[in-house]
Protein backbone atom coordinates (compact mmCIF):
# COMPACT_ATOMS: atom_id res chain seq x y z
CA UNK A 1 0.00 0.00 0.00
CA UNK A 2 2.67 2.33 1.07
CA UNK A 3 4.30 1.58 -2.49
CA UNK A 4 1.49 2.07 -4.16
CA UNK A 5 0.70 5.70 -2.64
CA UNK A 6 4.21 6.25 -3.42
CA UNK A 7 3.56 6.13 -6.82
CA UNK A 8 0.82 7.90 -7.27
CA UNK A 9 2.61 10.44 -5.85
CA UNK A 10 5.68 10.07 -7.94
CA UNK A 11 3.14 10.39 -11.06
CA UNK A 12 1.07 13.18 -9.66
CA UNK A 13 4.49 15.33 -9.58
CA UNK A 14 5.78 14.07 -12.60
CA UNK A 15 2.17 15.48 -14.31
CA UNK A 16 1.92 19.02 -12.60
CA UNK A 17 5.79 18.92 -13.38
CA UNK A 18 4.58 19.10 -16.98
CA UNK A 19 2.39 21.12 -16.77
CA UNK A 20 4.63 23.69 -15.17
CA UNK A 21 6.80 23.02 -18.06
CA UNK A 22 4.31 23.27 -20.94
CA UNK A 23 3.64 27.09 -19.95
CA UNK A 24 6.31 29.18 -20.95
CA UNK A 25 7.80 25.92 -23.18
CA UNK A 26 9.37 26.84 -27.15
CA UNK A 27 7.17 24.95 -29.65
CA UNK A 28 8.92 25.82 -33.41
CA UNK A 29 6.87 25.14 -36.18
CA UNK A 30 6.05 25.89 -39.83
CA UNK A 31 2.84 27.05 -41.60
CA UNK A 32 2.52 24.56 -44.27
CA UNK A 33 -0.88 26.07 -45.55
CA UNK A 34 -4.58 27.66 -44.84
CA UNK A 35 -7.31 24.69 -45.34
CA UNK A 36 -9.07 25.65 -46.95
CA UNK A 37 -8.14 28.94 -47.64
CA UNK A 38 -10.85 30.58 -48.82
CA UNK A 39 -10.78 34.49 -49.64
CA UNK A 40 -13.08 36.44 -47.79
CA UNK A 41 -13.03 40.34 -48.32
CA UNK A 42 -13.06 42.34 -45.24
CA UNK A 43 -11.60 44.55 -42.83
CA UNK A 44 -10.31 43.93 -39.13
CA UNK A 45 -9.53 47.88 -38.84
CA UNK A 46 -12.78 49.34 -39.66
CA UNK A 47 -12.51 49.86 -43.65
CA UNK A 48 -8.43 51.49 -43.34
CA UNK A 49 -7.51 48.60 -44.75
CA UNK A 50 -9.81 46.16 -47.18
CA UNK A 51 -8.01 42.57 -48.46
CA UNK A 52 -9.18 38.81 -49.12
CA UNK A 53 -7.79 37.57 -46.41
CA UNK A 54 -7.26 33.44 -47.05
CA UNK A 55 -9.60 31.85 -44.10
CA UNK A 56 -9.51 28.42 -42.43
CA UNK A 57 -7.78 26.47 -41.06
CA UNK A 58 -3.80 27.44 -40.38
CA UNK A 59 -1.97 23.93 -40.76
CA UNK A 60 1.56 23.70 -39.18
CA UNK A 61 3.88 20.87 -39.03
CA UNK A 62 3.42 20.54 -35.43
CA UNK A 63 -0.39 21.00 -35.22
CA UNK A 64 -3.92 22.73 -36.72
CA UNK A 65 -5.14 25.95 -35.61
CA UNK A 66 -6.96 29.25 -35.36
CA UNK A 67 -5.43 32.75 -35.96
CA UNK A 68 -6.17 35.06 -33.37
CA UNK A 69 -4.42 37.86 -34.36
CA UNK A 70 -5.33 38.83 -38.10
CA UNK A 71 -3.44 42.49 -38.20
CA UNK A 72 0.07 40.23 -37.59
CA UNK A 73 1.47 38.55 -40.48
CA UNK A 74 2.72 34.82 -41.13
CA UNK A 75 3.89 33.22 -44.64
CA UNK A 76 3.47 29.93 -46.23
CA UNK A 77 6.76 27.89 -45.69
CA UNK A 78 7.78 29.90 -42.65
CA UNK A 79 8.93 28.85 -39.51
CA UNK A 80 8.82 30.24 -36.23
CA UNK A 81 9.15 29.45 -32.68
CA UNK A 82 5.97 29.80 -30.24
CA UNK A 83 5.49 29.57 -26.63
CA UNK A 84 3.21 27.63 -24.87
CA UNK A 85 0.81 30.43 -23.06
CA UNK A 86 -1.64 29.61 -20.25
CA UNK A 87 -5.07 29.98 -21.94
CA UNK A 88 -6.51 31.76 -19.33
CA UNK A 89 -4.53 34.38 -20.58
CA UNK A 90 -5.89 35.06 -23.45
CA UNK A 91 -9.11 37.43 -23.13
CA UNK A 92 -12.25 35.84 -24.47
CA UNK A 93 -10.91 32.61 -23.97
CA UNK A 94 -14.14 30.68 -22.90
CA UNK A 95 -16.01 32.15 -26.44
CA UNK A 96 -12.49 31.34 -28.38
CA UNK A 97 -12.89 27.51 -27.04
CA UNK A 98 -16.77 27.10 -27.74
CA UNK A 99 -16.29 28.01 -31.12
CA UNK A 100 -13.19 25.77 -31.48
CA UNK A 101 -16.00 23.28 -30.40
CA UNK A 102 -18.30 24.16 -32.69
CA UNK A 103 -16.00 23.77 -35.36
CA UNK A 104 -15.26 20.56 -34.61
CA UNK A 105 -18.59 18.94 -33.72
CA UNK A 106 -19.38 20.43 -37.52
CA UNK A 107 -18.87 18.79 -40.46
CA UNK A 108 -15.60 20.71 -40.75
CA UNK A 109 -16.27 21.82 -44.36
CA UNK A 110 -14.72 24.33 -45.99
CA UNK A 111 -17.18 27.24 -45.03
CA UNK A 112 -16.89 26.28 -41.31
CA UNK A 113 -13.62 26.70 -41.31
CA UNK A 114 -13.99 30.32 -43.09
CA UNK A 115 -16.91 31.39 -40.45
CA UNK A 116 -15.08 30.30 -37.66
CA UNK A 117 -11.79 31.38 -38.42
CA UNK A 118 -14.00 34.70 -39.02
CA UNK A 119 -16.06 34.34 -35.74
CA UNK A 120 -12.38 34.05 -34.00
CA UNK A 121 -11.17 37.82 -35.46
CA UNK A 122 -14.85 39.12 -34.19
CA UNK A 123 -13.82 37.69 -30.89
CA UNK A 124 -10.62 39.19 -30.47
CA UNK A 125 -10.63 42.16 -32.65
CA UNK A 126 -13.76 43.37 -32.39
CA UNK A 127 -14.14 47.37 -30.02
CA UNK A 128 -18.30 46.92 -30.54
CA UNK A 129 -19.99 45.05 -27.49
CA UNK A 130 -22.32 42.66 -29.47
CA UNK A 131 -20.71 40.27 -32.30
CA UNK A 132 -21.84 40.27 -36.25
CA UNK A 133 -19.55 39.65 -39.36
CA UNK A 134 -22.25 42.62 -40.81
CA UNK A 135 -20.72 45.49 -39.00
CA UNK A 136 -18.40 47.02 -36.40
CA UNK A 137 -14.30 47.50 -37.06
CA UNK A 138 -14.21 43.90 -38.13
CA UNK A 139 -16.35 42.70 -41.06
CA UNK A 140 -16.96 40.99 -44.19
CA UNK A 141 -17.43 43.41 -47.00
CA UNK A 142 -17.85 41.70 -50.41
CA UNK A 143 -21.37 40.53 -51.10
CA UNK A 144 -19.42 37.35 -52.35
CA UNK A 145 -18.87 36.10 -49.09
CA UNK A 146 -22.61 36.36 -47.73
CA UNK A 147 -22.79 32.51 -47.08
CA UNK A 148 -19.68 33.30 -44.44
CA UNK A 149 -20.93 36.10 -43.05
CA UNK A 150 -24.32 34.32 -42.04
CA UNK A 151 -22.20 31.14 -40.93
CA UNK A 152 -19.94 32.73 -39.15
CA UNK A 153 -22.55 34.70 -36.86
CA UNK A 154 -24.45 31.85 -36.45
CA UNK A 155 -21.49 30.32 -34.90
CA UNK A 156 -21.17 33.35 -32.73
CA UNK A 157 -24.83 32.84 -31.66
CA UNK A 158 -24.31 29.66 -30.87
CA UNK A 159 -21.10 29.86 -29.25
CA UNK A 160 -22.47 29.77 -25.40
CA UNK A 161 -24.63 26.17 -26.71
CA UNK A 162 -20.93 24.80 -27.62
CA UNK A 163 -18.67 22.47 -25.99
CA UNK A 164 -15.53 24.38 -25.04
CA UNK A 165 -12.70 22.34 -26.72
CA UNK A 166 -9.19 22.11 -24.64
CA UNK A 167 -7.38 24.54 -26.61
CA UNK A 168 -3.69 25.26 -26.13
CA UNK A 169 -2.62 29.36 -26.39
CA UNK A 170 0.77 30.12 -28.61
CA UNK A 171 1.93 33.19 -28.99
CA UNK A 172 5.42 34.65 -31.09
CA UNK A 173 6.45 38.47 -30.34
CA UNK A 174 6.54 39.20 -34.05
CA UNK A 175 4.37 37.04 -36.08
CA UNK A 176 0.66 35.40 -35.58
CA UNK A 177 -0.96 34.05 -32.80
CA UNK A 178 -2.55 31.00 -32.53
CA UNK A 179 -4.94 28.61 -30.52
CA UNK A 180 -4.43 24.88 -31.43
CA UNK A 181 -6.23 21.69 -30.14
CA UNK A 182 -3.94 19.31 -30.79
CA UNK A 183 -1.92 17.92 -28.02
CA UNK A 184 0.99 19.52 -27.61
CA UNK A 185 4.17 17.67 -27.12
CA UNK A 186 5.48 17.42 -23.41
CA UNK A 187 9.08 18.27 -22.47
CA UNK A 188 11.25 15.55 -22.47
CA UNK A 189 12.32 15.96 -18.62
CA UNK A 190 9.00 15.14 -17.24
CA UNK A 191 8.61 12.07 -19.02
CA UNK A 192 12.26 10.75 -17.54
CA UNK A 193 10.28 11.89 -14.20
CA UNK A 194 7.99 9.37 -14.56
CA UNK A 195 10.37 6.54 -15.85
CA UNK A 196 12.02 7.22 -12.61
CA UNK A 197 8.94 7.08 -10.40
CA UNK A 198 8.09 3.82 -12.48
CA UNK A 199 11.79 2.20 -11.84
CA UNK A 200 11.56 3.40 -8.25
CA UNK A 201 8.20 1.66 -7.64
CA UNK A 202 9.58 -1.61 -8.64
CA UNK A 203 12.79 -1.32 -6.86
CA UNK A 204 10.81 -1.42 -3.84
CA UNK A 205 8.76 -4.11 -5.03
CA UNK A 206 11.85 -6.40 -5.46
Amino acid sequence: MKTTKLLICAVAIAAAFAAAKAKGQNLPATLIGIDPGIAVTGTVDNGSFIQAYPSGVSKFTEFDAFCIEPTQGLSYGETLVYQVQNPLSLTNTDTIARLVGGYLASSQTAEDAAAVQWAIWEVTTESLSSYSLSDGNVRITSPLNQDTITLANQYLAQAPNYTAANVTFLTNADRQDVVTWNAIPEPASAGLFTLSALFLFRRRRN
